[in-house]
């Protein structure tokens, strides 16, 4: 069994090697070739948001976006560094118990969120996004690693678990092989799942 990650640590010493530095292509690929699967406007979650850069890519003038991470370091780093924007913010807390706006979300973004959380918390993972996404409203997950591996994070995962995770609150809208970071191809797909 892996022990905890201290995610906090990992922020205060700059040990994120999980960074690529921007967005991933098959993120971008999506809004570019498939926007119609993504609500035009509304609210927006990035949890475990990391550097921001997926929260940046998603908001528009009538999409609000808000990057969640529990890592005090890592959100005081970024409402350090990125500009003030009215159409995105960034907060420290725990996606199991956070305040969420009234209605939910109609729109959350997961890659790398839930992989890096051992096995046994994936159905209240999978319990949350239903509570926080409205009926009708998407979950993007970007899904990785799409492979069985002892350990982690981040641990492995596969379509099924996301099915079975999923299936009982949401419907498989898209699935397709992501073309995402070079390092990571062949074991991501993308996938967008709308609440019933």
């Amino acid at each position: 069994m892996s022990e905890p990650v201290d995610w906090e640590k990992k922020w205060q010493e700059g040990n994120t090697q999980w960074d690529h530095g921007e967005s991933s292509p098959a993120l971008k690929t999506l809004i570019k070739e498939h926007s119609d699967l993504l609500p035009a406007k509304g609210r927006g979650l990035v949890p475990g948001c990391g550097s921001g850069y997926d929260v940046l890519l998603l908001a528009t003038p009538e999409r609000h976006m808000t990057g969640l991470d529990m890592s005090a370091t890592c959100v005081d780093k970024l409402n350090k560094d990125i500009p003030k924007g009215s159409n995105y913010d960034f907060i420290c807390d725990d996606f199991y118990t956070f305040k969420y706006p009234e209605g939910g979300y109609d729109l959350i973004y997961d890659y790398t969120f839930l992989c890096a959380m051992p096995p046994s918390m994936r159905p209240q993972w999978a319990a949350r996004m239903a509570e926080i996404i409205k009926p009708g409203g998407v979950l993007v997950a970007l899904m990785f690693p799409l492979e069985e591996k002892e350990g982690g994070p981040p641990f492995g995962l596969s379509v099924d678990v996301y099915n079975e995770l999923l299936c009982p609150n949401f419907d498989n809208i898209y699935l397709v092989d992501a073309k995402g970071h070079e390092s990571r191809i062949g074991r991501e797909k993308m996938s967008v799942w709308r609440r019933k």
